[in-house]
C-alpha cells in the first residue's frame, strides 16, 4: 500500500516499501520488447492493407462482373465489322468472360500479383506498359499542383488565422467559398474558354510540357486551395487559442517566434494528413480535367477505358488508385508521429 502523499521519481506513488507503483514498470520495455511490439505494429498495418485491398479489388471486379452489357459484344460493335455467334463465342473466350466469377477474379488476381495486368482490349497493348507511359505525366502534374496548394493554403490560411474577423480574412473567406461551390470541370471549362479560344494564350491541345501544365495546375491549385484555405485556417486559429500560446505571451516571447516555431509545428501533422489524401487521390489522375485539357495522364487514360468497357485498364487503375491512397496516407501517417511523437501514434488499417 502507498504512502499517502509522498511520491517517488517521475511522480509516481511510493509503497511502504520504498518500491514504485507497478503501473510505472509496465510503461517501460526492454529494447527487445520494443523491436517485438514494432514488428508485430507493423505485421498487423501490412495484414490491413492487403485485407483491404483485396476486399476493394474483389467489389471492383463484381461491379464489372455484373455491370450492363457485354465487353465482347461492344468491342466487335466498335470495329464496325458484323460478327457471327462462333466469332462473338471466340472472344468471350479470349477475354475470359465465360469462365464463372471466382475463377476469373482468382486467375486475374494471380496474374496481377505476377505484374501482369492485362491486354488492353482497346489496342490489344500490354496495360502495364500504358500505365508507364501516362504516369510520369500525373505524377508531374500532382506533385506541383499539391505544392503550390500547399504553399498557398498555409500562407493564405495562418494570414487569415492571425487576423480574424478582418477585412482581409472575410475578403478571402468570400473568395473561397465562391470557387468551393462552382465543380472543378466549369471552372476548367472557363479557363479553357478564355486562354486558348478567345486570347490564343495556350494550344488547346496540352501538350506534357511546362506549357501544356500551366492550364490544369491552375484549375486543380484554385479548386483544392478554396477547400485547404479554410481547413488551415481553422486549424491555426484554434491551435493560437491554446493555452500554452498564452503562457508564451507571459513570458515576453514575441508572436513571431510563437507562430512559426511553435504553433506551425503543432498543426503541421493534420495539414500534413489533409495534403497526403488529397495526393493520393490525385495519383489517379484527375479524369475530367486530364480530359478537358487533352493531358496525357493516367485519369484521362482510365476514362477512356471505362467508355470502351476495357476492364483491364479498369481493373488495373482501381489497383493503382488503392495501392497509391493507402501509400501515401500511411507515409503522411508516419511523418506526422514523427513530428508529433505525443501523439497517439500510427493508426492502424
Amino acid at each position: 500500500m502507498s504512502v499517502p502523499g509522498v511520491a517517488g521519481a517521475g511522480g509516481q506513488p511510493v509503497y511502504s516499501g520504498g518500491m514504485a507503483h507497478p503501473s510505472g514498470l509496465t510503461s517501460m520495455r526492454s529494447p527487445r520488447t520494443e523491436f517485438t511490439h514494432r514488428i508485430l505494429q507493423l505485421g498487423r498495418r501490412l495484414l490491413g492493407i492487403a485485407l483491404l485491398l483485396f476486399g476493394v479489388t474483389f467489389v471492383s471486379y463484381c461491379l464489372s462482373y455484373l455491370a450492363p452489357g457485354d465487353a465482347a459484344v461492344h468491342l466487335l460493335e466498335s470495329k464496325g465489322q458484323p460478327y457471327s455467334q462462333e466469332l462473338l463465342d471466340a472472344m468471350r473466350h479470349r477475354m475470359g468472360r465465360d469462365q464463372p466469377l471466382p475463377v476469373q477474379y482468382f486467375r486475374w488476381l494471380a496474374n496481377m500479383l505476377h505484374g501482369d495486368m492485362g491486354i488492353s482490349l482497346q489496342n490489344g497493348r500490354a496495360v502495364g506498359q500504358e500505365f508507364l507511359r501516362y504516369l510520369p505525366n500525373t505524377v508531374k502534374l500532382t506533385l506541383v499542383s499539391i505544392l503550390l496548394t500547399t504553399a498557398v493554403s498555409v500562407l493564405v490560411g495562418t494570414l487569415c488565422a492571425v487576423k480574424p474577423n478582418s477585412v482581409l480574412d472575410y475578403v478571402i473567406r468570400f473568395i473561397t467559398y465562391l470557387f468551393a461551390s462552382l465543380p472543378n470541370f466549369f471552372f476548367a471549362l472557363v479557363v479553357l474558354y478564355f486562354c486558348c479560344v478567345r486570347f490564343h494564350w495556350f494550344p488547346v491541345q496540352a501538350k506534357p510540357d511546362v506549357k501544356g501544365m500551366v492550364m490544369p495546375v491552375t484549375v486543380l491549385t484554385f479548386g483544392l486551395s478554396s477547400y485547404f484555405i479554410r481547413q488551415v485556417r481553422a486549424i491555426v486559429l484554434e491551435e493560437l487559442g491554446k493555452d500554452y500560446v498564452a503562457g508564451c505571451h507571459a513570458r515576453g516571447i514575441s508572436f513571431r517566434r510563437i507562430l512559426f516555431c511553435h504553433v506551425l509545428k503543432n498543426v503541421a501533422p493534420p495539414i500534413l494528413t489533409m495534403m497526403a489524401i488529397s495526393f493520393g487521390s490525385m495519383l489517379g489522375g484527375s479524369s475530367l480535367i486530364e480530359s478537358i485539357f487533352s493531358w496525357p495522364g493516367l485519369g484521362r487514360y482510365a476514362l477512356t477505358g471505362i467508355q470502351a468497357m476495357d476492364y483491364p485498364v479498369i481493373q488495373a487503375y482501381v489497383v493503382w488508385m488503392s495501392v497509391a491512397y493507402l501509400l501515401v496516407y500511411y507515409l503522411a501517417d508516419l511523418v506526422s508521429a514523427i513530428l508529433n511523437p505525443q501523439g497517439t501514434g500510427l493508426r492502424t488499417a
